[in-house]
């Protein structure tokens, strides 16, 4: 199953907010070459503080490396114990082997510790066991030399080693772990682990030699002798607690939030976190469609504003950080090559470890005990100190040498397979290469000792020492190096503790074995060796050859394992480190990975509506999805419905096994994760028993090697299963095999495989020939060409007699220009997974033909609208249930995402060819004389309602004004509404919604009661949540006011206007999902009556149903007519047309009268009721023509042809209305007539404003202007309608006036103009926080050489960037005018001088929606022409970005920036426009944004701005503009073209700043964010209150907080 809803990253402006901040670093000159984001405190103090905890933790974790590596001096008085103690050399390895084992075993849980409560606690820990166990270890020794006893103190040794081992591995990764979390940012990320993994093994070097040259014995004759173990044990001690001590406060992850943060976003775009809630918007989440969720924060959440002690940030921080660490422990252990790559790891370093431990006894070998030489030819100090040199070198090397040679990682978290490789330079060599030539270093040094050519030279045998410390340094340095590059630095310390836990059984097993071997060849030598029994020496090469042979061939069968890891199928290479060769084969791989991606969120979905909708039943995705998320009540009907037709078809089909005597084998197409075979034998476990039955899983090999690893590990799922056959028994392609299910890893384009594997779990070619097959290919096959597609088809139909075949897929019976149809195909074509078929069987029809004509006998068709209309599918009551699960009110959105996918049920037998019932043909009829529609931009708004008001100006002339009132946004229900008028009729208007005003809502109504006003009636915020207050707008005075409540609360209602102040309502929907089966009628004195339904016709009880008066005067008569069509009920639209006729005689009694309508003759008897019964529409008299617009049909997707129709008066025969966006050569864009608001002007032109769709999972769709048509007469002469401005209704809160004095105007004031020659003074103006301009800066070389030429020359033609391009001068943000273009920067230089409105804002070269801009890396060529003057040394210190900004004639919205900035003017002249913070409400800025829709400079010569403080500047070539915090500013260029330098910095400290990702340095401050959420929990603890109550008290709680904010 390959839907997958997918979050595209789309180029951003200032005002975005999507990314995290780069490496942090330090950067001190003026020049922008050397400066890059720096994620510490705003302030110059705290910032040198962040960067000094850098330097300790680092020093601090070198000093505990070089400290903690202790055990591996061992050698240096090893040999003493079994001299003194009289120890064998069992007893010897045995205690280097406690301390070995606990230095490993332990690893896994410290590391846990670490990435969870850091490696403070972990550096304390270690140095309590390292007094502990030396301090032991030194008693004991003192002890057993005094009592000259050679057991003595054995047992406390043991104990005391053990102590010592888990003091080395918690000082270590305390170390190791601080380093790779705080420069696993950097492109260094090696070297910065490999200077504490160095510094660990010189840490054996140096203690070696105090050991020997400073704690020694002085031998009777002044010479020195051995090291003086007592002293020596007690030196360790203390000096090891007290650095254990100094890491406990030295040692910290800085930026630790900062890190989980990013690490959640890159998990969130591999789809490793669809299935956790935890990682959603769920808190903040806005509804899909005309459905939102429900209040953000529940009852119980009050606790949290009631109890201080709780900070929700630090506990969600805290829960995110367990959550992602937890995540990624699970697939660290659950990825296969980890464990290959970590059992070569054992086999590598046991072998090394064990040389180590052994170095001393090894060179007693060399020579025999009899022989006396002046001064020893070698030492075992010595061959440590050649270890530790050795291994340091090498460690430092290759950690250079990888950081400058290896692939680079995309990230320093988890590499995610399949779709981000390593980033390769010119000339790489991997680190899995560098790994096994090191290891081979190892084995070289094995082969010499185990030869015989160091024996009786104990001069050589530096040679075996240098080699082995070298190839035991490289390995124990790259093996973490590359855990941090495949599997990341979040969770490292768990991750290299679990790899680094196996060299401690390696270490044991080769020291037992060396160990042996020595013991054996001390039975081989000469007797007169040794002093007595006791003496247990040996000489010779039988004392350690056999062991190193061994240990070499150890290290080569490491080799293998490493090398399969990297190479192997599966292995890190293919998944990680480098694509395919070749761009066919790259783009192909590439392309099947995105294909195989769709399932990941498909299966999050699908679990979704298992756990909703089959509550009862086996949950069996939630073994494919790590945590549930609950989807949107969209995206749950949708997937409900694709899983339910498809689960209803596969039923029959096994059902048929009762009475069949065939096999029946159902195989999944592109199966992904989908569970459908143990939902079937759930289910339908009758009809599989007995084996009857087999499920095939079909799907790419990686995907399904998934699969299997999940069925093999999941006991619910195997023990499902029976006679499951064992991996060495299977054939490929079949990875999985039993008696009711298999698996097949092959690709679908490959059928000849795909046979084979159906022949091998089935038993064979003739097997296959005795079964009956059902072919199940769910959106899969149309992400293939469409000729292997059609293949996959014409396949199937020859696999048998009595093949069938059940395909869902998309399809366009609207055509590709259709509004759902545009926005699915740019989803799946910036997915990179395009709809291969659908553009040729686009329709039903094509896709039955597409069938008919490749060997299938009967194929039936439906849209799934249509299916879920169909009895077959869904019955009456089973629907209903559904609506109890969740509550639900997305249905235009839900039939659109039905009416573009396709279900096909076909079969092999014999039938009268393509059995098209399910297929609705298009109708034709006559068009009646109509003009289409005319374009403008306007505002974002859907399920508002409009209202017509007729406006005189200064000259009393009347003008026409629509506004389009409150309603569904972007984000969330609009407490605003929009205003349009005539292009070129704007004089003087004002529109002042006085005190107060309705609350935002939606699927709401506007009607005009004439000199009455204009009635608000009803509408909702949740579909649980009906509102049942109404308020009339009067016409002269502007205000709103409360009128009479509804009997019930309702919504979806429909309304026509009577005249006379009288309204006619019609159905609803109330609470409780329940309909409203009354008919009303608004008096302005009586309120509302229930009208009594004669005798005759009952209409059923819908909503959302159209409703329109023939005619309604002003003179009051009490007699009306109309037409009632459509509606809902119990989820399908309503076959219901009839017309009404009211009598209001008698107000306290109307009556109202049902007839059905005479069904038109002729060609309009087929098509009325098909065409007119619907959801959603708006309906209009005119004359003697209804007027139906828009809404969705009872089962078909309406043609752009039929979505406006002209019907007859008399008996309603339909006639198309043509418009000319029907043509080819459209001149608008198409709309989208769904949630649309409509008003008829007196004129007869019907102006739509508003619009839209949430498109399923794929986008949302926005109409994108006004669009007006008439019947009949021509609109030539007519003028477009424009958006002029949005104005809010905010009850008791003072709005922006359209209409004032027209004489007023806001007053300018120059912003002021300074010289700075000192940073003292820059200090002071950044202190008084209000905008300079400052003049005579040095900016260096680009003042003089950035012309456009210059700027293409450097920067490259070809050089690809996104741009702004719009259609008008202003660009609007909030009604985005403009278009997100990616284009060469020639073309875009070329384009400026042409004098186009295009803008370009330069984004991050590198990671664009990451990483914030910075001119020195992303444009090096040009970074050494700009320079900022020492004087704004604060602006480099702070720095943030460095944004590189060049435009033609086109304006920046406004809007404002959370850090302050410097605008520093290049080349061309541009107008500024600032506005101060305390301006923000004057301004129209929505909760939570931080642009506004007001376009100042048309705004300047009327009197909207008089209650603002605007200052403005002229910047010219040179000039520096300081931009505040928060100074609310737009811009216009004064020249053709204007290029600019825009400098970010902070000014605040740390915790001012919200954590996560910031791009543009606008994220709102953490108070803000912080402080919306309280909002939201306080207006919830008022919900229970009355409406009027709550009102009350919310304002005056708005009160308090406006006085707080004016001081």
């Amino acid at each position: 199953m390959r839907d997958r809803t997918t979050t595209v990253v789309v180029p951003a402006d200032d005002d975005d907010t999507t990314s995290t901040l780069g490496p942090a670093s330090t950067a001190s000159s003026a020049s922008i070459r050397s400066l890059s984001p720096i994620p510490s405190p705003r302030s110059h103090r705290l910032q040198k503080l962040r960067r000094r905890q850098r330097l300790v933790s680092f020093a601090s974790a070198v000093l505990s490396s070089l400290c903690a590596g202790s055990v591996t001096v061992f050698s240096l008085y090893g040999h003493i114990f079994q001299e003194r103690l009289h120890y064998s050399q069992f007893q010897v390895n045995g205690l280097a082997s406690a301390a070995s084992i606990a230095m490993y075993i332990p690893v896994p849980v410290l590391g846990y510790m670490c990435d969870r409560v850091g490696p403070a606690p972990l550096s304390l820990l270690s140095g309590i066991f390292f007094g502990a166990g030396y301090g032991l270890a030194a008693g004991m020794y003192q002890r057993a030399v005094a009592d000259e006893a050679a057991g003595a103190g054995r047992d406390g040794g043991a104990t005391a080693f053990v102590a010592i081992g888990v003091g080395t591995c918690s000082m270590y990764m305390s170390a190791v772990a601080t380093c790779a979390k705080n420069f696993g940012k950097g492109k260094h990320r090696g070297l910065a682990l490999a200077v504490p993994i160095a510094a660990f093994g010189l840490s054996g070097m140096w203690q070696s030699q105090v050991g020997s040259r400073i704690f020694y014995e002085r031998l009777a004759d002044g010479t020195r002798g051995d090291v003086d173990v007592f002293r020596f044990f007690v030196f360790l001690a203390v000096l090891l607690f007290v650095v254990g001590l100094i890491g406990t406060v030295g040692l910290k992850i800085v930026d630790e939030q900062d890190l989980i943060d990013e690490a959640v976003e890159e998990l969130e775009r591999s789809g490793l976190l669809d299935g956790s809630a935890l990682f959603t918007p769920g808190r903040t989440e806005r509804g899909y469609g005309a459905i939102e969720r429900s209040d953000p924060f529940d009852d119980d959440d009050d606790a949290g504003i009631l109890d201080p002690s709780k900070d929700p940030e630090e506990e969600e921080a805290r829960l995110r950080k367990k959550w992602v660490l937890n995540a990624e422990t699970r697939r660290f252990l659950t990825d296969p090559t980890m464990w290959c790559f970590a059992l070569g790891f054992f086999f590598m370093i046991g072998p090394g470890e064990a040389f180590i431990n052994n170095m001393g006894t090894i060179i007693k070998t060399l020579y025999p005990p009899t022989l006396h030489y002046a001064g020893a030819p070698t030492s075992a100090a010595t061959h440590v100190s050649i270890v530790g040199i050795t291994s340091t070198v090498v460690r430092l090397l290759t950690g250079s040498l990888t950081d400058w040679l290896a692939p680079s990682p995309q990230t320093q978290h988890v590499q995610i397979t399949g779709s981000g490789f390593l980033q390769r330079s010119r000339f790489s060599v991997s680190r899995v290469a560098f790994l096994l030539f090191y290891a081979g270093i190892l084995s070289l040094g094995m082969v010499l000792l185990a030869s015989g050519l160091i024996q009786n030279h104990g001069e050589r045998f530096w040679i075996v020492s240098g080699l082995v410390g070298a190839g035991y340094g490289a390995v124990f340095s790259l093996t973490p190096i590359i855990i941090t590059v495949i599997w990341g630095v979040e969770n490292f310390a768990t991750n290299w503790g679990i790899v680094a836990m196996f060299p401690a059984l390696g270490a044991t097993i080769w020291g037992l074995v060396y160990s042996a071997v020595y013991q054996a060849g001390t039975k081989a030598a000469d007797p007169g060796v040794g002093n007595g029994e006791e003496d247990l020496f040996c000489y010779g090469v039988e004392c350690y050859a056999r062991a190193f042979w061994a240990m070499a061939i150890s290290v080569w069968i490491a080799a293998g394992l490493v090398l399969w890891a990297w190479k192997g199928r599966n292995g890190t290479q293919k998944t990680n480190a480098a694509p395919p060769q070749g761009k066919s084969a790259r783009a192909k791989k590439a392309q099947d990975d995105q294909v195989m991606g769709t399932n990941n969120s498909s299966i999050v979905s699908k679990r979704s509506v298992e756990v909703l909708y089959y509550p009862s039943e086996p949950h069996f995705f939630r073994f494919f999805v790590s945590k549930y998320q609950q989807r949107s009540p969209l995206i749950n009907r949708g997937y409900h419905l694709r899983m339910h037709v498809v689960d209803v078809l596969v039923g029959e089909f096994l059902r048929s096994c009762r009475t069949g005597k065939k096999r029946k084998v159902v195989v999944n197409l592109g199966c992904g994760s989908d569970v459908l075979p143990w939902q079937c034998l759930t289910r339908y476990g009758a009809d599989c028993s007995a084996g009857r039955v087999k499920f095939v899983d079909v799907d790419f090999e990686e995907l399904i090697l998934r699969k299997r690893g999940v069925v093999e590990a999941t006991a619910e799922l195997h023990g499902m299963l029976s006679g499951i056959r064992r991996r060495e028994e299977i054939e490929g392609p079949v990875v999985f095999d039993s008696e009711e299910y298999a698996q097949v890893g092959c690709d679908l384009r490959r059928l000849d495989v795909l046979r084979k594997g159906l022949g091998l779990v089935l038993g064979g070619d003739e097997e296959v020939g005795r079964c009956e097959f059902l072919f199940v290919a769910e959106v899969s096959i149309t992400y293939m060409d469409t000729e292997g597609a059609d293949g996959v088809i014409q396949w199937a139909s020859g696999m048998g007699a009595e093949s069938q075949f059940v395909l869902l897929e998309q399809i366009l019976p609207g055509g590709e220009d259709h509004p759902f149809a545009e926005t699915m195909l740019g989803h799946f074509r910036k997915l990179n997974t395009e709809l291969k078929s659908v553009t040729k069987y686009s329709t039903l029809g094509r896709q039955v033909e597409r069938f008919a004509s490749r060997g299938w006998g009967t194929v039936k068709a439906w849209t799934l609208w249509q299916a879920w209309g169909d009895e077959f599918f869904f019955g009456e009551e089973e629907r209903r249930r559904l609506d109890e699960v969740e509550m639900f009110d997305e249905w235009e959105e839900f039939a659109l995402f039905g009416g573009h996918y396709c279900l096909i049920y076909a079969t092999t037998t014999a039938g009268s060819g393509g059995d098209g019932s399910g297929v609705v043909e298009a109708y034709e009829a006559s068009s009646g004389n109509s003009r289409g529609t005319e374009f403008s931009l306007s505002g974002q708004r859907r399920f508002g309602a409009a209202m017509l008001l007729s406006e005189k100006d200064t000259t009393e002339k009347e003008e026409l004004v629509v506004v389009n009132t409150l309603g569904l946004g972007t984000r969330s229900r609009l407490q605003s509404c929009d205003v349009f008028h005539e292009e070129d009729n704007h004089a003087g208007r004002e529109l002042n919604f006085g005190d107060g005003g309705p609350t935002s809502r939606m699927c709401h109504s506007l009607t005009d009661l004439g000199d009455h006003g204009i009635l608000l009636t009803g509408g909702r915020t949740t579909p649980a949540a009906p509102l049942g207050d109404c308020w009339l707008f009067n016409k002269t005075t502007k205000a709103w006011t409360k009128t009479h409540e509804l009997p019930v609360p309702l919504f979806r209602h429909s309304v026509a206007g009577l005249g006379s102040g009288k309204v006619l309502l019609a159905g609803g929907r109330t609470a409780g999902e329940k309909l409203f089966g009354d008919f009303l009628v608004f008096h302005p004195k009586q309120g509302w009556i229930t009208c009594e339904v004669a005798d005759g016709c009952t209409p059923a009880a819908v909503y959302g149903a159209a409703l329109a008066v023939e005619k309604a005067d002003a003179s009051g008569s009490n007699k009306l007519r109309g037409v009632y069509i459509g509606g809902l009920r119990d989820g399908v639209i309503v076959d219901q047309i009839l017309r009404w006729e009211v009598d209001i005689s008698d107000v306290q009694k109307p009556v109202i009268r049902f007839t059905e309508p005479t069904p038109p003759v002729g060609e309009g008897s087929r098509q009325y009721r098909h065409l007119l019964t619907r959801f959603g529409a708006t309906c209009f008299y005119q004359e003697n023509n209804l007027i139906v617009m828009g809404g969705v049909a009872r089962d078909h997707l309406l043609h752009e042809r039929d979505e406006i129709l002209v019907c007859s008066s008399e008996d309603l025969t339909p006639r198309r209305f043509s418009s000319p966006s029907s043509s080819s050569s459209r001149s608008c864009p198409r709309p989208l007539l769904v949630g649309h608001s409509a008003v008829s002007l007196p004129d007869g032109r019907i102006v739509t404003v508003g619009g839209g769709a949430t498109c399923f999972s794929m986008g949302t769709f926005w109409n994108k202007g006004v669009f007006t048509f008439r019947v009949g007469d021509r609109l030539d002469s007519c003028k477009s309608w424009v958006h002029e401005k949005s104005i809010d209704i905010i009850p008791g809160e003072r709005v922006i006036p359209i209409r004032k004095n027209p004489d007023a105007r806001a007053e300018v004031k120059p912003i002021p103009r300074v010289r700075i020659e000192k940073g003292d003074e820059f200090t002071k103006v950044l202190g008084k926080r209000q905008p300079v301009v400052i003049e005579g800066m040095d900016l260096g070389a680009c003042l003089q050489s950035w012309t456009l030429d210059y700027l293409t020359e450097k920067i490259g033609s070809g050089r690809k960037v996104v741009i702004h391009d719009s259609a008008t001068q202003a660009m609007n943000f909030a009604t985005k005018n403009f278009r997100y273009v990616t284009t060469t920067f020639g073309e875009f230089a070329e384009r400026v001088k042409n004098g186009d409105s295009i803008y370009l804002r330069a984004l991050s070269e590198d990671k664009p929606s990451e990483k914030p801009a910075l001119l020195a890396e992303d444009f090096p060529f040009l970074a050494a022409d700009f320079v900022l003057p020492p004087q704004l040394s604060q602006v480099t210190e702070n720095l943030f970005s460095s944004v590189l900004r060049m435009s033609g004639p086109v304006n920046m919205w406004l809007h404002y920036d959370v850090m302050a900035n410097i605008y520093c003017q290049i080349g061309g002249t541009k107008r500024m426009v600032l506005f101060p913070p305390s301006d923000v409400d004057q301004l129209s800025f929505a909760p939570g944004a931080s642009s506004s829709s007001i376009d100042v400079f048309a705004s300047l010569d009327s009197p909207d701005l008089t209650q603002t403080h605007l200052q403005e500047c002229i910047l010219t070539p040179g000039d520096v503009l300081f931009l505040p915090p928060l100074w609310l500013h737009t811009a216009t260029p004064i020249s053709d073209a204007s290029v600019a330098v825009n400098v970010f910095f902070k000014d605040l400290d740390a915790s001012s700043y919200a954590a996560g990702r910031d791009v543009y340095g606008n994220r709102d401050l953490a108070a803000y964010e912080k402080g919306r959420l309280d909002v939201a929990r306080v207006a919830n603890s008022f919900k229970k209150l009355p409406a009027d109550a709550r009102e009350f008290y919310i304002l005056r709680l708005a009160d308090e907080l406006r006085r707080m904010a004016r001081g």
